[in-house]
């Protein structure tokens, strides 16, 4: 992984630092009791997902590294890429996926809007099968409460985690991409110049 230097470097250590944050902030969800880690830090981590996956596209298509790996005619090039990753690295994107895929499945069916006031704990729906409709609401126990929230900052812990590692791996490939015409480029001005040498 030579190839990450400069701008490349801080972008990919960035994107797996704040992966490797969500995570941490994901998990802390399966803890007993009341949910520990502070809300805003886990919308924070949402909404910081936007620049860092943009700015990682927006590279990934300027370098072409975007065209050449993703779609279904460069499956075997993608493929071919991803089995040259460093083991490390598979290891940690697979187990970004699964713990992800495991948070979205165990929060999905419990999470909900809830919220808490002087009157109790609860959670709103609209009601379409009223006449006419309406939002209804329904109580909770403190525990139910509890339970729920985590399920809801889970799903929006383990959804970035995803896109936070996919941003690490365009912004490796945007530097493999700009390493490699770096190269040619060397190769070719060597090339030349040997030419003039014996001409």
């Amino acid at each position: 992984m030579g190839e990450l230097r400069g701008g490349y470097r801080v972008h990919f250590g960035l994107a797996l630092v704040l992966c490797g944050i969500d995570l941490s902030c994901m998990a802390s969800t399966w803890l007993p009791g009341a949910y520990t880690v502070p809300e805003w830090l886990v919308w924070g981590l949402f909404v910081a997902l936007f620049p860092v996956f943009a700015v990682a596209l927006v590279r990934s298509l300027t370098s072409g590294a975007g065209g050449q790996l993703m779609g279904p005619d460069n499956a075997y090039r993608f493929i071919r890429y991803v089995v040259l990753l460093p083991p490390v690295l598979k290891f940690a994107y697979a187990f970004v996926i699964c713990l992800a895929a495991l948070g979205f499945a165990t929060g999905a069916g419990t999470a909900e809007d809830v919220q808490a006031d002087a009157s109790g704990y609860y959670y709103t729906y609209w009601d379409r099968t009223a006449d006419p409709q309406h939002s209804a609401r329904v109580e909770l126990t403190e525990p139910e409460y509890y339970e729920a929230l985590k399920s809801q900052l889970r799903i929006f812990s383990a959804v970035p985690a995803v896109f936070y590692a996919f941003s690490s791996f365009l912004v490796l490939a945007c530097a493999s991409a700009a390493a490699g015409r770096a190269r040619t480029a060397s190769e070719c001005s060597s090339g030349s110049a040997e030419q003039r040498r014996w001409s």
